[in-house]
């Protein structure tokens, strides 16, 4: 079972031995154009996960600040198509959603397309207004996906705890996700026992080190969306058979 009363503190501590890098620095590491690795475990593994980088990787840092707290609307179809087609396993898929990162009070709107070759290509705008679905990003969604503001209805938030490190190549980004939690206008569900690391690269070039220590932990790597994952705890009736097996491993964290 995921202890949680000791793990803020040990994360500190082991965060605070990295290198940082600033936001500035990070530019070159935005790979809005990259191929993604997966990974999901019990949270308690976050502190040996980072232990493992610690000399291959430096920490974003802002203000101080080397865990950030960042809030997710996502949006759906009224019948949840997006949702469906991820979970039936469609090769081109997109995700829609507004992004706010607290540490620096930006919001984005941002559509995410899976490729058929495994590619994910993020797009992005800035959008501060309260509306989210408005004209501006109605002219973005007609230019990066099939869809209008027309479609799309909020469908979950998702709010979770972001530590992100990169390579001192700057040619990767690693994000490690904790305290996951969801809501919708019905309920909302936590899973505070959950961890997602996230390997980020252009290309896939057989030199990560976060990959090597993953495999060296024993930790495989595992098709996760936290989208889904929400969506399938909190709407009855909709279909899961893909994620199954995910939600039982998921569970057992508990245990």
């Amino acid at each position: 079972m995921a202890d949680l009363n000791g793990i803020g503190a040990n994360l500190n501590k082991v965060l605070g031995q990295f290198q940082p890098i600033t936001l500035e620095e990070m530019d070159s590491v935005k790979l809005m154009d990259r191929f993604d690795t997966k990974y999901y475990f019990n949270v308690n593994s976050i502190e040996n996960i980072l232990n493992q980088a610690l000399k291959h990787y430096r920490i974003l840092e802002i203000s101080k600040i080397r865990q950030f707290h960042y809030q997710t609307t996502y949006f759906d179809t009224p019948d949840l198509l997006l949702y469906r087609e991820h979970q039936n396993g469609k090769l081109n898929r997109f995700k829609i959603r507004q992004r706010r990162y607290d540490a620096t009070g930006a919001e984005f709107f941002e559509v995410k397309f899976r490729t058929n070759n495994g590619r994910t290509l993020k797009s992005r705008i800035i959008n501060n207004s309260p509306e989210y679905l408005n004209d501006k990003t109605d002219i973005f969604l007609k230019k990066f996906s099939p869809y209008s503001i027309k479609n799309l209805q909020k469908a979950i938030k998702n709010d979770f705890t972001r530590i992100t490190l990169v390579d001192c190549n700057y040619s990767e980004r690693v994000t490690i996700d904790y305290n996951v939690n969801f809501s919708n206008c019905t309920g909302s569900i936590e899973f505070p026992f959950l961890g997602v690391l996230e390997e980020k690269q252009g290309s896939h070039n057989g030199k990560s080190q976060i990959v090597q220590i993953m495999k060296d932990l024993k930790i495989r790597p595992a098709s996760i969306s936290k989208y889904c994952l929400g969506v399938a705890s909190l709407f009855n009736g909709v279909k899961t058979n893909n994620l199954k097996s995910q939600i039982i491993k998921i569970n057992n964290y508990l245990q």
